[in-house]
């Protein structure tokens, strides 16, 4: 129930691709589909995602202050 057929493609799209796991994060018209891209697998996860859809994706790392993101 917290996600729709757009997300559920993109996410299928994702694993297919390289991530390991994803998080829906925010409400309503905007918030964040957060992957886990281990190793090198960003990029191929990023074109895979960016051929089929729409967005903007923003790169993240966790660190002492918890999690940090910044456009790319």
């Amino acid at each position: 129930g917290v996600t729709n057929k757009l997300i559920d493609e993109i996410y299928e799209i994702a694993i297919k691709n390289g991530a390991t796991g994803g998080k829906i994060s925010g409400a309503g018209g905007g918030g964040f589909l957060l992957l886990y891209c281990p190793n090198h697998s960003r990029e191929v996860v990023v074109r895979s995602i960016t051929e089929n859809f729409a967005g903007e994706f923003k790169r993240y790392e966790f660190n002492t202050r918890g999690l940090q993101s910044w456009k790319i």
